[in-house]
């Protein structure tokens, strides 16, 4: 599912057994993650990153994405929770805070791989961020923001200079799937379709793609037609063009998996993010 709107940034620093989310979803803020300890494997879009502590991952609003925690054993990471509007806030004609989550293809140079120089700045600047909070004078989500800006502003120099860690590939036939899938977003697309296109049997198709994936085939087009929606309504276009333009071919069922998955109507999630594009 969507995680809920907010202007509010979050930011924590956690030890977990288990992964936080079971299934593909996507987000309505980006997402900085860094791994402290352990290892995951760490799912977005089309691509599978096995990553390790040190490893920095960047997320968008339109990505899929999931972790699995594969080796059962305590992983600890900070993350960063950043609405959309705080970088529409913050744009300038010198640097585009939000470059290295959107100015590459969705599922690709997703993760850096952190020296140990790079991985103490950015705990200082999260511990800076962590201690403003408690600052006893007036000010306190202003001298947060600060902190912020200097670690984006650094995140996004890493990733203009660091080569990204290259993600490892699902099987021929579920990477297939999954460009079929993207293929033909906008038409109707059937399990025997597929199944006839790969010379699979249907059912151990389904099998094999649950198997690499976590997720069915279905659940993960109705998220990449979701995402599309959310670009699309993101662009301004009305909610018929939006329901039609990411493939779904019934406009009641669009509204009930586009409130199912993020919380909000179309028409309601588009307006929060217009009017926070209209705030900067």
């Amino acid at each position: 599912m969507i995680r809920e709107f907010s202007e509010k940034i979050d930011f924590n620093r956690l030890v977990s057994m288990s992964s936080y989310v079971s299934d593909f979803h996507i987000h309505n803020f980006y997402e900085f993650f860094v791994l402290l300890d352990g290892e995951l494997s760490f799912f977005i879009q089309d691509s599978c990153y096995q990553i390790t502590a040190g490893t920095m991952l960047v997320i968008n609003d339109l990505e899929l994405h999931k972790a699995i925690n594969r080796l059962q054993t305590p992983y600890e990471r900070i993350y960063i929770h950043i609405p959309p509007p705080f970088f529409q806030r913050h744009q300038t004609p010198e640097i585009d805070l939000s470059a290295c989550f959107h100015n590459r293809e969705p599922g690709t140079n997703n993760v850096v791989l952190l020296d140990d120089s790079q991985l103490q700045y950015i705990l200082l600047q999260y511990e800076h961020m962590k201690q403003s909070l408690s600052y006893p004078l007036a000010g306190q989500t202003l001298l947060m923001e600060t902190y912020l800006l200097q670690l984006l502003i650094f995140i996004n120099h890493l990733f203009d200079g660091t080569p990204a860690v290259l993600p490892c590939t699902y099987s021929e036939n579920t990477q297939t799937i999954l460009k079929y899938i993207q293929d033909h977003l906008l038409e109707p697309i059937t399990l025997d379709e597929l199944a006839e296109h790969l010379f699979l049997n249907k059912y151990y198709m389904c099998h094999m793609f649950k198997k690499e994936t976590g997720t069915t085939i279905f659940n993960y087009l109705l998220l990449c037609r979701l995402s599309k929606a959310k670009s699309l309504l993101m662009q301004g276009k009305n909610v018929t063009e939006t329901c039609y333009g990411a493939g779904f071919k019934d406009y009641t069922n669009f509204i009930t998996s586009f409130k199912k998955f993020t919380g909000y109507t179309p028409k309601k999630f588009q307006k929060l993010i217009l009017n926070g594009q209209n705030r900067q």
